[in-house]
């Protein structure tokens, strides 16, 4: 696809040139028809206190859209969206249904503030009803346009020069702004899956004065229209255009395994590693520093894949052979019969979870679907082991063992070597058996030519990039392990170190196979680990450490077993170099993908998905904490190691808060993350009232997916869920 040059913006709209060539699409796609963008609303859109014909925000659109785009102003001075009110926005709606646009962007609510004389805050009650009644109009249209519904921009009380009575005419009517704001943002759940998309211009303008008219507090500035604009072209494009997909998951990666900081500075292990790629995907796009999985690897690879929690989907272990448990004994607890088989695209399999898979929705959207790497989706002999069964068009080195036999070409992959079961050694890799190559290179090898098919067949794709490294067994990459051991690593962490800039390396060369295609600004890239990094067993150094400041690692219940580093790039969407503080779940990727491929009528089989979209995280709008919905683990199995948070439990976090319950004692733990991220202080005595709240609401979501929970051997009765109407213990 050859983007579009536009010339830089001379009138109130300057932008990259870059942004413009992301946005634009060429006639050859689209034709010659522009396709005509209705922007809907009251004086912000129309463009009060500027310019409308240069300066109001659909001017600006128009010029950041160029030429394929033509951008029509609907707005109406004072208009309410009530149908009571005066004037209305409805007086608007003949002239867009003959405009018959293909996408409306609607902006309203400020003037539904107003009291007194107008009455228009009197009437609140009709706007959630008349808001649905214009959106099912405006759905209609012959044209079925694209909609994007926007909160209303807020009143900013800290812009110069407000007088003492516009101040106090602000303050009575910001928190009736505020309310409409929210009623907008629950309507828009009503209407997601119809593929209508929210763009919450109250909380990207929020706190901003600079971006306000002097002496106003409600109407934008030049430079606030720009913004505004800018804004709306992410989404307009998000709903447009098809961008291809990388999805690179790291196994076993922990949070501090790279030179990329997600903690507020840089931590001792940070400077340890050398990883420039993560450096350079993090410095053009966003890092999510309270990104999460699950403990272990089969429990996130199966939520990532269906868009459930592990409690629903109850594939809560790792899972390897038909049938079989690979839970550890335990001294007094029998763990339940959880889905040993993993995912099946099939019905019938007994103990699996039936699921429709996120590569075969993306096959319907056109997607060529790329499985490199570690599958690990479903047991030996069940139609989930092999990824082509659940939508995946390539599958390479993907099957049911979560592990390699061996990481290194000369021992072809295979666990001969240490005299292991055959059942982990890697297929489809046998051109580069008894070669000098280590086992991420050559992944990266096929991924990158299978992309080069996808592109010669002019497919978008979605490749999911999915690395054994840096799982164990550890072996030597020797194109940088001397490097490690120079630094004064022991042996292990060598090896350990030098797979983690392996990893990166072949972030890197992924990338850069994309950028020689020409597709950097079409492509959407994912970074993921599976679940925090290994620590209680098979690592240099003491125990439990190698996470810090994080407690624990892989298989804990505490944030070094769950936290991951996370950073996506959407050139043209995300702003670069930015952080998201927002708790994103692993589950979350799902419906994520399904809302930047274009899918918007998904369902699961079984009708629920726990993830949410976060594409707006994803273009920097970052959500308040008192909007936070709890995020679920459990883990009603046994892994085998023993260390801090290591043991079947479950677990919420509310906000900052973090509440862990192990079923073996019917003992809790409550941190507070902003205060103690390395979880060392437990509040469960000194905060009773928090601890009830969030043990009856573990409680509660535990009862509605009917999870599975241990029973006491001796007695063979099942361990309780947690409750407030318990006492509490001390582990």
């Amino acid at each position: 696809m050859r983007p579009i040059q536009y010339p830089t913006n001379r009138i109130g709209c300057q932008l990259p040139i870059i942004f413009f060539a992301f946005l634009g699409l060429t006639s050859e796609v689209w034709g010659a028809t522009p396709l005509r963008v209705a922007c809907l609303g009251d004086s912000i859109t129309t463009g009060a206190r500027v310019n409308r014909e240069t300066e109001s925000y659909p001017a600006c659109l128009q010029k950041i859209l160029g030429a394929n785009y033509e951008v029509r102003n609907f707005g109406l001075g004072s208009a309410t969206l009530i149908k009571s009110g005066k004037p209305t926005i409805w007086q608007q709606l003949k002239a867009v249904q003959e405009y018959q646009p293909e996408i409306v962007v609607i902006a309203l609510g400020t003037n539904d503030t107003v009291s007194g004389q107008r009455g228009n805050w009197e009437r609140a009650s009709q706007f959630r009803p008349d808001y649905t009644d214009l959106l099912d109009s405006l759905r209609k249209i012959p044209s079925h346009p694209k909609i994007i519904l926007c909160t209303p921009t807020p009143m900013v009380l800290e812009t110069p020069g407000l007088s003492l009575e516009r101040k106090t005419n602000l303050q009575e009517r910001k928190p009736r702004l505020q309310d409409l704001a929210s009623r907008i943002r629950e309507l828009f759940k009503s209407y997601a899956a119809q593929g209508i998309r929210l763009l919450d211009l109250n909380r990207l303008l929020r706190g901003k004065p600079s971006l306000m008219t002097a002496g106003d507090g409600v109407h934008p500035n030049v430079q606030g229209y720009q913004f505004i604009a800018e804004a709306v072209a992410r989404r307009v494009n998000s709903v447009i255009k098809r961008p291809n997909i990388v999805l690179f998951l790291v196994d076993d990666m922990g949070w501090q395994d790279t030179s990329v900081p997600f903690n507020e500075t840089k931590s001792e292990l940070n400077h340890r590693y050398h990883t420039p790629s993560m450096e350079q995907l993090a410095a053009k796009g966003i890092r999510f520093t309270q990104a999460y999985a699950c403990s272990v690897c089969s429990p996130t690879r199966v939520s990532l894949m269906t868009g459930m929690n592990a409690a629903r989907h109850r594939v809560t272990n790792w899972t390897l052979k038909k049938n079989a448990t690979n839970d550890r004994n335990h001294p007094t607890l029998t763990f339940p019969n959880w889905n040993v088989n993993g995912l099946s695209p099939v019905s019938g399999i007994e103990r699996t979870v039936h699921a429709r898979a996120l590569p075969a929705y993306l096959q319907t959207a056109g997607y060529r679907t790329i499985h490199i790497g570690k599958a690990h989706f479903g047991a030996i002999d069940t139609p989930g082991s092999n990824p082509r069964n659940i939508g995946f068009d390539v599958n390479i080195a993907g099957h049911a063992a979560g592990g390699p036999g061996s990481f290194l070409a000369s021992q072809n992959f295979s666990a001969q070597w240490r005299k292991g079961d055959r059942i982990w050694d890697v297929p489809d890799l046998e051109a580069y058996h008894g070669t000098d190559l280590f086992l991420t290179e050559v992944l990266t090898r096929e991924a990158n030519k299978a992309v080069d098919t996808a592109v010669a067949n002019d497919e978008p794709f979605f490749l999911y990039m999915s690395h054994y490294a840096v799982h164990v067994p550890f072996a030597t990459d020797q194109r940088y392990y001397d490097f490690y051991r120079r630094k004064g690593l022991d042996h292990t962490e060598s090896m350990y170190a030098a797979m983690v800039q392996g990893m990166d390396q072949s972030l890197g060369d992924i990338m850069k196979n994309i950028e020689r295609h020409g597709l950097t600004n079409d492509t959407v890239i994912f970074f993921m680990s599976d679940n925090g990094g290994l620590s209680a067993s098979g690592r240099g150094g003491k125990k439990h450490t190698h996470n810090q400041p994080l407690s624990s690692g892989k298989g804990s219940a505490h944030e070094g077993g769950v936290r991951v580093p996370m950073i996506v790039s959407w050139p043209g969407v995300t702003q670069a170099g930015t952080r998201c503080t927002q708790p994103i779940m692993i589950e979350d990727f799902f419906p994520t993908i399904l809302e930047i491929a274009g899918l918007v009528d998904f369902e699961q089989i079984g009708g629920t998905i726990d993830g949410v979209s976060f594409t707006q995280n994803i273009a920097g709008l970052e959500g308040n904490r008192e909007d936070q919905r709890p995020l679920f683990w459990h883990y009603p199995n046994h892994w085998g190691p023993k260390g801090p948070g290591i043991g079947p439990s479950s677990v919420i976090r509310v906000s900052d808060w973090k509440l862990i319950y192990y079923h073996q004692s019917e003992s809790y733990e409550l941190f507070n993350l902003a205060d103690d991220l390395s979880e060392q202080n437990n509040l469960v005595e000194a905060e009773p009232e928090i601890r009830n709240r969030l043990a009856n609401q573990l409680g509660d979501y535990l009862l509605s997916v009917e999870a599975q929970m241990p029973t006491r051997t001796a007695t063979g009765i099942a361990v309780p869920y947690p409750s407030a109407r318990k006492p509490a213990k001390i582990p």
